[in-house]
């Protein structure tokens, strides 16, 4: 072997030995995994905690307990912010009904978002968060007169709210008023549904079937505080004598025997010229 082969192979293996060097011992790859593996935890468990949330307990205690080591963690880089898991369930999305006056006297409504027009997905997915942020802003016409007399605050607080939603909508009515110069526009807020299983199983339809939009009203509902009612209680009655009761509204005597229970059902809205 000449003295040129003997240094060239000295060359190669010192090039190995530097390569060997600075690849990252085992110690390292551990330690980066295990970071790697923490921001992942981190990122999942705020979502995991809210899905499992209950009124009473205010979440699983197991869950809450696996989270503990990653709060601090999650709300210094700002990932607890509460959202929930897309699936397995959903739930009802919030959109808007848009109608404009043509020309010629003939409306044309449309529901935004919509999939087929606005491309690329993403802005889909933008104007979806705007009409979910309209609903989430969503206060109703008030306050009633028993809030004002008696919390003033919380009354104002209503006022405030109110407010700030009828300007967040009328900004997008001017925006579409924009987009149609000339024309009048209307929008309202429409919730849709998703079919349960068991009734999907039943009658399968479409996910753009109008009997799954509902209109949402925007009226008050609440409701005037009756005087309170008290209940009448009979005196006892004398040994050996019957105890009169006061009559009630289930009696048999004075319900009619041809009287049947109502058949009607609430039946959400459906918004009427509503296009697909």
């Amino acid at each position: 072997m000449s003295q040129q082969e003997d240094r060239d192979e000295d060359a190669l293996l010192d090039d190995v030995s530097d390569i060997e060097t600075r690849s990252l011992s085992t110690r390292t790859k551990s330690i980066v995994s295990a970071v790697i593996v923490f921001h992942l935890l981190a990122v999942f468990m705020p979502p995991l905690l809210f899905q499992t949330r209950s009124m009473v307990l205010g979440g699983s205690p197991l869950i809450r307990s696996a989270s503990r080591p990653f709060l601090g963690y999650g709300q210094f880089l700002y990932l607890d912010r509460g959202y929930a898991f897309f699936a397995p369930d959903p739930g009802p999305s919030r959109v808007i009904q848009v109608a404009v006056v043509n020309e010629d006297g003939t409306i044309s409504e449309t529901i935004l978002p919509d999939r087929e027009r606005q491309w690329p997905r993403l802005l889909y997915h933008r104007h979806f968060m705007l009409t979910e942020y309209l609903s989430e802003s969503y206060v109703e016409p008030g306050p009633p007169e028993i809030l004002i007399e008696t919390a003033p605050e919380d009354a104002e607080w209503w006022r405030r709210g109110r407010a700030r939603y009828e300007d967040l909508r009328q900004s997008m009515v001017d925006h579409l008023r924009g987009l149609h110069p000339g024309k009048e526009v209307a929008l309202r807020r429409l919730v849709h549904y998703i079919p349960s299983r068991e009734d999907y199983e039943v009658e399968p339809i479409a996910l753009n079937d109008l009997r799954l939009y509902e209109v949402l009203l925007d009226q008050a509902t609440y409701e005037v505080i009756a005087e309170p009612s008290t209940e009448v209680i009979p005196p006892p009655s004398v040994e050996g004598e019957p105890q009169e009761l006061p009559p009630t509204t289930g009696d048999p005597e004075n319900t009619p025997a041809d009287s049947e229970p109502s058949e009607e059902g609430v039946q959400p809205g459906v918004p009427e010229g509503t296009q697909q």
